[in-house]
């Protein structure tokens, strides 16, 4: 799709990258919060691929990749247009907070849902400056993006990895809308699959509304343009790996090799270990705590499990098992990434898992979803 005139301060040059900034909202200190824009623009005519990053404080990969694949180089190869913003929640990025100021909302969760504007009512909060400002931004996406990653980090230690999201769409009479859907998740499958990195599903859809990942970054573009989107998990956040990011960066350029922005054959993923178990896989936080306990994992981000194999012990606070000492995997699958610390209550998740996909990966929205 075409570019606008400019983005912000930013203006598109045949050839070259231009750098700018694109005006979010005003501090009442007197501050202007802006968020930088890059767009990388070839000298032939070719799709816009929108690349975004750091909306999550403690998430410092993204930019990194951007910063590697953003060059000279490849403007020099390449057709069609990047639009880049390395610091989609500057505020976040300093202090290394997910929620930024001033919403206390995660900020992956502001953007449209494509429901109908609802009168004004005086008891309800108005959408915070920070929504408002990805609101203005998406109307720029929807009038340019043909695709967007958005780059984002998991949990220490996590394998590198994409989400699939299950593809909505408001039935009608004749079928029309589940087929296109359905054509959307082959494209993206197919943009996935260019990407090079482990694939996994999203959670099941009434999970995904009830946790507003609809309004992310990557599933409002998906679902309201009906263009191909991921988000990208690349590991610890607040230690970027530079494999990971030299991972990305060539995932990304064989997103664009598949999408013609970029001609060769697609360069080989390195350096990362990628999982596929020969099946379609979600993720689920599995298995849990049954008590309050101390917990050592005996398994390693990246390993095959099945379900019943012994994941970790678990003691209590003297150092004495709990019952037979062990936690046990709920699931055939692989582990995403292990949660944080030793120390867990009742019902908390010790592992983030891949098990095999349940439900459908098109499916309509709930019934009552747009009233």
């Amino acid at each position: 799709m075409p570019l606008p005139t400019s983005i912000g301060s930013a203006i598109p040059k045949r050839g070259t990258l231009q750098y700018g900034r694109w005006e979010a909202f005003q501090h009442p200190t007197g501050q202007a919060e802006f968020l930088p824009v890059i767009i990388a623009q070839g000298k032939e005519d070719g799709p816009c691929l929108w690349l975004t990053a750091g909306i999550h404080g403690p998430e410092h990969t993204g930019p990194l990749v951007l910063h590697q694949l953003l060059t000279e180089e490849l403007v020099a190869k390449m057709r069609g247009s990047i639009v880049a913003i390395p610091a989609l929640n500057p505020v976040g990025l300093r202090m290394m907070a997910r929620e930024p100021h001033p919403d206390s909302a995660d900020p992956n969760r502001l953007w449209p849902d494509g429901k109908p504007v609802k009168p004004y009512d005086p008891d309800l909060e108005p959408p915070s400056p920070l929504e408002v400002a990805y609101k203005a931004l998406f109307d720029v996406m929807l009038a340019s993006a043909d695709y967007l990653i958005d780059y984002h980090n998991a949990w220490t230690g996590s394998i590198s990895f994409a989400f699939q999201d299950r593809v909505l769409y408001r039935p009608d009479e004749d079928g029309k809308a589940k087929a296109a859907a359905e054509a959307l998740l082959r494209q993206q499958a197919e943009m996935l699959k260019a990407y090079g990195h482990t694939v996994i599903g999203e959670m099941s859809t009434k999970k995904l509304i009830d946790e507003k990942l609809h309004r992310s970054t990557s599933a409002a573009l998906l679902y309201l343009a009906g263009k191909p989107t991921f988000t990208v998990e690349l590991g610890t956040g607040h230690m970027p790996d530079p494999a990971m990011i030299a991972a990305s960066a060539a995932g990304t350029r064989n997103v664009m090799r598949w999408a013609g922005m970029l001609d060769g054959e697609l360069e080989p993923i390195t350096g990362i270990q990628v999982v596929d178990l020969g099946y379609p896989v979600r993720r689920l936080s599995t298995p849990r705590a049954k008590d309050a306990c101390v917990v050592m994992h005996t398994v390693q981000s990246g390993d095959i499990v099945a379900k019943g194999q012994p994941v970790a012990e678990v003691r209590d606070i003297w150092g004495r098992p709990i019952g037979d000492g062990l936690i046990y995997s709920e699931y055939d699958g692989f582990v995403i990434g292990r949660s944080h610390g030793i120390f867990f209550y009742p019902g908390q998740a010790i592992l983030f898992t891949a098990v095999p996909l349940d439900g459908e990966m098109v499916e309509p929205y709930p019934e009552d979803y747009f009233k």
